[in-house]
């Protein structure tokens, strides 16, 4: 769920998550009693927003995100968004798009001085790794195990500012274990921070 507020008064709310918590939600059903059944899974936020009238009849974006075919080709590098667009709870398209334009520029800048570049290689592979890495985390926001990590006092501070990192971007640090790991390092430190706590 997210609230955010706008400086005018008006507050954007919504949901987003896995196809099966939204069932009953589609383009034919009663919009707005769906969206309050939705808010009812949340006291706080059915409380804060449940009874008021809405300016806009709440809608459904279905498979937003997208992915390219290509990312290069005859004359052409995309970089930032064009190339990936990664759910934005986490807001690091700052630094993909950084990494991407940067490591872009320097090949076309190699290229256009006569040398040869491995585009698929030293561009491809490399942006690729970094949005695998941090699809990971976004997989396991929704999955909850994210959570279950920041909000649990046993986890150390250093443990979490080396995930907080990986969010912020730093997808290509392989000093990080959270980088390094990070196809099983969330799943495994979740599942023992949940025996530990049963």
């Amino acid at each position: 769920m997210w609230v955010i507020p706008f400086s005018n008064g008006d507050t954007s709310i919504g949901f987003a998550g896995n196809k099966k918590h939204f069932g009953a939600f589609t383009d034919h059903c009663n919009r707005d009693a769906e969206f309050r059944r939705l808010m009812e899974r949340s006291p706080e936020f059915y409380e804060r927003f449940g009874k008021i009238d809405f300016k806009l009849d709440p809608y459904i974006f279905k498979d937003y995100t997208k992915k390219t075919e290509r990312f290069i080709g005859d004359r052409f590098v995309l970089t930032g968004n064009t190339a990936e667009f990664l759910d934005p709870v986490f807001s690091s398209g700052v630094a993909f798009a950084t990494e991407s334009g940067i490591t872009a520029a320097k090949l076309v800048e190699r290229q256009l001085n006569g040398e040869s570049v491995d585009w698929q290689t030293e561009y491809v592979d490399h942006i690729q790794l970094g949005i695998d890495r941090f699809r990971t985390y976004v997989t396991e926001w929704y999955a909850g195990n994210l959570q279950t990590i920041f909000f649990n006092t046993t986890v150390t501070e250093s443990i979490k500012r080396q995930i907080t990192s990986v969010l912020a971007g730093y997808v290509w640090d392989e000093t990080n274990p959270f980088v390094a790991k990070h196809d099983t390092i969330i799943k495994t430190l979740a599942k023992v921070v949940e025996i530990e706590n049963s």
